[in-house]
Parts: C-alpha cells; structure tokens; sequence
C-alpha cells in the first residue's frame, strides 16, 4: 500500500497523476473529504466495486453513493429534474458535506456527493468519471477521520491513501432523500435538520425584465415592502430576488426608476445592481414573474421544466388592463410613474395570491 501526503500547499502533478492512475486502473484509494475518509472505487470498474463491497463487509442490496467534481454533471447527467427546493439546496451547500438522493437517470435512485474538499476534489477533477464513495470503515463501525486509522482498519488491502491530515468536521455527511415529500433524512451528519429545513420553507420568488434596472427591481422591492406592512409574518416566508435577460451585470436601477420609487413608496432603490438571469436562478425559484410573455416564452424555452412556475406578471392587474408592462427605458417619467403603478396593482394582487 502506498502513501501520498498531501495538503493544498503540498500536492503535486505527480501525486494527482497517482491517485488519478490508481483509480482508472480500477484500484481503490482512501481520500480525504470535509467531513470523513473515504474509500474511492471507479464506477465502471466492476472488480474494484466488488472488492469494495468486500473490504467494507457491505450488503450488496445497500448501494454506494456517488461523488463527482463537476456539479452540472450531477444535475444534467445523473438526476431527474429536481425541485426548486433541491437546487438550493445544491447552491447552500455543494460542494460541501450533503449527499442527495433523488431519482436518475433512466431510473431507479442514486445518491450524489460533490466533496469540498480541495485535494479530493482536484483528483475527481482530473479523473472526470464518477467514483463510488463510501466512508473508510468497515460496516457498522466508526468512520476514520484521519489516514492513520485508515491504515489501522484496512491494514494494506487498500493501494493507495492520500493523507491529507484529519477530517474538518469528523462526522460524515448528511443523507437527504428528496423522493420523498417535502424530504426525509436518512441520516444527519454535518448538515442539521433545521438548516434543510430553513431552506424548505422559505420560497424563492424571482422576477425577470430585460435589464433589470427598471421594472423588476420595482416588483422585487414593492412586494417586500408590501409584505413588510402588511403581512409581516409571510416575509419571513419567502425570498425575492430579480434579474434580467439582457442585464448589464452590476449597474444601477435608472435614475427615473429610483425618483419614482422613492416619490410614490419612500424606497431608495439607489443600492439596487442589475443581476443577469441564470438557469440556477430559473431552477431554483418557486414562482417566476415576468413583464412580457416574451420574456416568459424566452425562460421556457431555456427550461422547458420550469412551465408550471413562470407567470406574466400582467396577468396578475385587475380586469387584464393590459397583456404586457412594457418596458419605460427612453421614456419620460410621467411614462415610468405609469409602469409604476401597474406593477404596484399587480403586486397587490399577487401578494393576495400568494
């Protein structure tokens, strides 16, 4: 059995090169994680995942999770479309100290993992394959935290350990099961019950314009100061954001837009910075509000899941005024105080909604 110690100071091509060897060769090596040891098999290699189930004294109908490096790969490749509250749950705390299990692709479970910590993860990087994780202990028993009681349970049927020093957090990470509604935890470790479940029951809502610098950021601060006063308790429920489609990213709402919001509601927008959208920020809000059904139609064809969750905002106006809000830049501001108040009637409404 070889023996590599490693740290982010001290962690060379060649030791990468080794470990990243080892495992393409279908051989297992004891890695370092942010939480635990643990013992990296290549999934495709037959043999090494049989001698894993072995050297664990595992049941073969308990499958191993799996850890990647690359977190779009776990979500497109891997896992079924998941649930906003899954995608926040990956933005809170992956890379990081929580395995999901959910349903893959073509079927069945899988349990994922992208670990934090650098020397791991800079292997799974390099590897660009998917390895099966599991903690370096035998079945049953108390994982190892450190390479020398890795070395002392598994005494040479290993090739290779990676010695990165102990473990941060010396508790194995938390197992969530988000087949299961809202979640079920199959056991907690790093991450609590009340930090998933702060995340749970607080939903995302998202509204989107063009730039962001106008109609978006009066949503987002209208409905936070209509809940603030009117619904205290419910703000403590949801998250607001925006963003644009075309947003230049990092510059300030338009000087009608703050004149407008501070003349009518007493709001300084000033601090307010232009967000461009994202797929993550599509994926993992719970209601998505846009200006124009173009813009509804461009989210939709970029997330075709996201159907049951964007709504126009316009269709939220007492007696369909209007089908669009249309967008005030190059406006005067008699036209923008006209923007203003279809979206605080909106806001209104959707607040009832809500």
């Amino acid at each position: 059995m070889e023996k590599i110690i490693a740290n982010e100071k001290k962690f060379n091509k060649t030791d990468i090169e080794k470990a990243v060897n080892m495992l393409s060769e279908g051989k297992i090596i004891a890695m370092p994680t942010e939480t635990v040891y643990g013992l990296a098999a290549r999934t495709d290699k037959k043999m090494a995942v049989e001698k894993l189930y072995s050297l664990k004294e595992r049941p073969l109908d308990k499958p191993f999770s799996v850890a990647l490096a690359d977190i779009d790969k776990a979500t497109n490749q891997y896992f079924l479309t998941l649930s906003p509250f899954g995608y926040r749950l990956i933005e809170n705390f992956w890379p990081g100290p929580l395995t999901i299990v959910y349903y893959k692709k073509p079927e069945g479970k899988i349990g994922i993992r992208i670990p934090s910590n650098f020397i791991t993860n800079t292997i799974l990087k390099q590897l660009g394959s998917a390895v099966f994780f599991p903690s370096a202990n035998r079945h049953g028993q108390a994982e190892a935290i450190s390479a020398t009681e890795v070395e002392e349970i598994f005494d040479g049927h290993i090739d290779l350990i990676v010695d990165g020093g102990k473990a941060d957090h010396k508790i194995s990470s938390t197992v969530v099961d988000l087949t299961y509604k809202p979640f079920k935890i199959l056991r907690e470790g790093a991450v609590s019950e009340r930090q998933l479940a702060s995340i749970f029951i607080k939903r995302r809502i998202l509204f989107v314009c063009t730039g962001n610098s106008c109609r978006s950021p009066m949503a987002e601060y209208l409905l936070r100061q209509y809940l603030q006063e009117e619904r205290r308790a419910s703000l403590q429920r949801y998250e607001i954001i925006s963003a644009g489609i075309a947003a230049p990213e990092g510059m300030s709402p338009t000087g009608h837009t703050q004149k407008v919001m501070e003349e009518q509601n007493g709001i300084d927008i000033s601090k307010s910075q232009a967000k461009q959208l994202t797929t993550q920020m599509v994926v993992s809000s719970d209601y998505i509000f846009t200006m124009e059904d173009s813009q509804k139609d461009y989210i939709l064809e970029q997330v075709p899941s996201a159907q049951a969750r964007v709504f126009n905002l316009g269709k939220f106006l007492p007696f369909k005024q209007v089908a669009d809000i249309s967008d005030p830049i190059g406006k005067d501001f008699t036209f923008y105080k006209d923007v203003y108040n279809l979206i605080k009637q909106s806001i209104i409404e959707l607040s009832d909604w809500l």
